[in-house]
């Protein structure tokens, strides 16, 4: 099993249940390709860097999950055939995946280690001398 992550654009004249649609269309996609959905997001309409097929905004979507490698081909193949979609990229995430990890991760991001407590901040303030991360005095040039 390998891990991808999908981001494709829609067309913004499409109203929001035919977004839906779309988008819905590709995750059960993915589902009939033996791939498992991790997470999906909507980004909503935004602007556009530069012009695509002559449109300067579109509907973001990404799409995280995990399955073989053989149903990029396919999921790929209907991203081009489909005319709603504007542009569309797929990355793998990792080569080998353990979906026993899922677990893991969601627990990292539920207190991620970049998360100080307020008792950690206070207790931190306070420096000792021998601390080696702070910088000694220069003692030339004095």
């Amino acid at each position: 099993m390998r891990r991808y992550e999908v981001v494709f654009i829609i067309h913004p004249d499409l109203t929001d249940e035919e977004v839906k649609a779309v988008s819905d269309r590709y995750g059960d996609l993915i589902v009939a390709q033996k791939g498992t959905i991790i997470k999906t997001e909507d980004w909503g309409r935004r602007k556009l860097a530069y012009d695509i097929k002559k449109q300067s905004k579109g509907a973001y979507f990404l799409i995280d999950f995990y399955g073989p490698g053989q149903m990029i081909k396919e999921i790929e193949r209907n991203f081009n055939i489909d005319d709603k979609i504007l542009r569309f990229l797929t990355v793998k995430i990792s080569d080998a995946f353990d979906p026993s990890m899922l677990d893991q991760e969601k627990e990292n991001q539920i207190r991620p280690e970049s998360v100080i407590s307020p008792e950690e901040m206070d207790e931190g303030s306070e420096k000792s001398p021998e601390d080696p991360e702070k910088p000694e005095a220069e003692e030339e040039g004095e």
